[in-house]
């Protein structure tokens, strides 16, 4: 069975979805749409009746409320002000989170397998680690897919260099690993995505462009090249979505 991610596009790339119980980091710098990512995950997850986590070193719930409601996600407000959507903002200099008190804060607020759970990001709960101590982060990815299912951002150096141990680790330990980029070459193909690595499961290989679009959020489009915005219209009439791959909550904002 797989996990629904909500990026329109995307799950047919990753044969479905991501795997269950399985940690799945989205590398990027700042303005690659990670927050988006996050989000469009956890609704979707919401929207079936699960929980939803959001655990951040940044982003409290007004920040996380504006980037929703920019998108035209004002349901986010509701979900945080019912419990469906737990924001948690935690402040870290060192690794002592990592071994205790988050794994003890979600074991508390989930649901059993009906949860998921954002961590953005892990960077400052790594950055001091040497390679020499990537055995108390496979301690920490063992716990959570004991707990559920986990989708983990991770930072990308400002220099974009992936051998850095607070970056090399998780690409190293995550079962799924998806490198989200603004590479600034015009309208087109401002941004892409490539799905570095998906344990026990075939994937697309190959650079796809994506958008962040209204109400629709992240929009992987394959192969599809326009110099303007497509419109869901077309990028189903183009087959480079599926209407099966569209989760409902989006679809009828558009629809």
């Amino acid at each position: 069975m797989r996990v629904k991610t909500g990026i329109v596009g995307l799950d047919e790339l990753i044969g479905g979805g991501f795997r269950k119980n399985t940690i799945n980091v989205i590398l990027g710098a700042a303005g690659t749409g990670k927050t988006i990512f996050s989000l469009q995950f956890l609704i979707t997850g919401i929207k079936n009746g699960e929980k939803g986590i959001y655990i951040s070193f940044d982003l409290g719930e007004k920040e996380i409320i504006e980037t929703a409601s920019s998108l035209g996600w004002n349901e986010v407000e509701d979900y945080i002000k019912n419990g469906d959507l737990l924001i948690k903002n935690y402040y870290a200099e060192t690794i002592t989170l990592l071994n205790s008190e988050l794994v003890s804060f979600v074991e508390s607020n989930i649901k059993g397998e009906d949860s998921r759970v954002v961590i953005d990001s892990l960077t400052p709960l790594i950055a001091p680690l040497s390679y020499e101590s990537r055995k108390d982060v496979n301690w920490f990815f063992s716990k959570f897919r004991e707990l559920t299912t986990t989708l983990i951002t991770v930072e990308e150096p400002l220099n974009g260099d992936l051998s850095l141990p607070h970056v090399s680790i998780p690409i190293f330990l995550g079962d799924s690993v998806i490198y989200l980029k603004n590479v600034g070459y015009g309208e087109a193909f401002n941004r892409t995505l490539k799905i570095i690595k998906f344990r026990a499961s075939e994937h697309a290989e190959g650079i796809f462009p994506y958008k962040i679009l209204p109400k629709l959020g992240i929009v992987v489009e394959g192969t599809y090249k326009t110099e303007r915005t497509p419109t869901l219209k077309e990028l189903l009439e183009k087959k480079i979505i599926s209407k099966e791959s569209i989760p409902k909550w989006i679809f009828e904002k558009v629809k």
